[in-house]
């Protein structure tokens, strides 16, 4: 474990350079707004898509890798809705508050995930991180905005709504544009391989520091029940339930690590913009992803050292 802290220690230390950027004003709020909305449009769609376009899976399970994650998050999925009456009743939880702690142990942060798979892996696993994108994020987003229409305050989306938002979404757009350039087996000119390479390297180290401008500590640290059993349920939970679909499906080696990785990081920024458009409880979704993520410099190290 102690080699896999001090492998990920630069990640996480990048992140706190942001929170200390953010907290000492020299950057304005709304700059790191701009910020995260270029890494979400533009930088990391950008690797995302040349990375699985331009990627040999000849010797990658790419169906069987796909299939145990999308079953891992559905087992998450299918928890929370069973004990949804309960959850409610034990922790006094009103409709938005449920929708955040859904939020908080199902979604994954892809930056954090893309930003640790070259440091851990090498580069050329960047493209399982860009399948695994492809995998989980549409159902994702159809789940929790479903989730949040029915038990947030806000907008009840309908069915069309619901597929709009989907499509439109930039990671949603680059891994299976990415997919599809595979199937197709277009090649990849040289010239347009150098460009991505140009818009995204710039990606990882920006990504991390608007994670860091995210964090909101003194809110975390007044954790209650949700938060704690959010946090719980993503960082150790959800890696489990990923490995045994894997184990299920057959799938081992590099793919299957940065599947369970995939699986083990904190839950995604987006998850607050959602839940403070469509209403949720915002501010516990903030506290969620902030506790996740200072947990989460121990916890990926432990699931990563078991993995070997």
């Amino acid at each position: 474990m102690t080699q896999s802290f001090i492998a990920l220690l630069p990640v996480f230390i990048v992140i706190l350079v942001g929170y200390g950027l953010r907290r000492s004003g020299l950057i304005a709020e709304e700059h790191w707004t701009a910020v995260d909305h270029v890494c979400y449009y533009v930088l990391f769609p950008a690797i995302i898509f040349k990375e699985i376009a331009a990627a040999d899976f000849s010797n990658v399970p790419v169906w069987s890798m796909a299939l145990a994650m999308i079953l891992g998050i559905t087992t998450m999925f299918a928890l929370l809705l069973a004990l949804r009456r309960p959850l409610i009743a034990t922790m006094d939880l009103n409709g938005p508050q449920f929708s955040s702690l859904f939020q908080g142990a199902t979604r994954w942060h892809t930056f954090i995930a893309l930003a640790i798979i070259p440091i851990y892996f090498g580069q050329p696993a960047l493209a399982l991180g860009g399948l695994s994108a492809a995998a989980m994020t549409p159902l994702l987003n159809i789940v929790n905005v479903w989730v949040i229409s029915v038990h947030g305050s806000g907008i009840k989306l309908n069915a069309r709504a619901m597929a709009l938002s989907i499509l439109k979404n930039p990671f949603v757009l680059s891994s299976v544009g990415g997919v599809v350039w595979q199937l197709l087996h277009l090649p990849m000119p040289v010239m347009g391989v150098q460009v991505l390479d140009m818009i995204g390297k710039g990606a990882l180290g920006l990504a991390l520091l608007a994670v860091g401008a995210g964090l909101r500590i003194d809110e975390a640290l007044s954790t209650k029940g949700p938060v704690l059993l959010a946090t719980f349920l993503k960082l150790l939970a959800m890696p489990v339930f990923m490995a045994v679909w894997l184990w299920v499906l057959g799938v081992s080696g590099e793919a299957a690590a940065v599947a369970i990785l995939c699986g083990a990081v904190p839950t995604g920024s987006g998850a607050y913009v959602l839940a403070k458009h469509m209403g949720g409880d915002a501010p516990m979704i903030a506290s969620i992803l902030t506790l996740q993520v200072i947990c989460a410099a121990v916890t990926i190290p432990f699931v990563l050292s078991l993995l070997g």
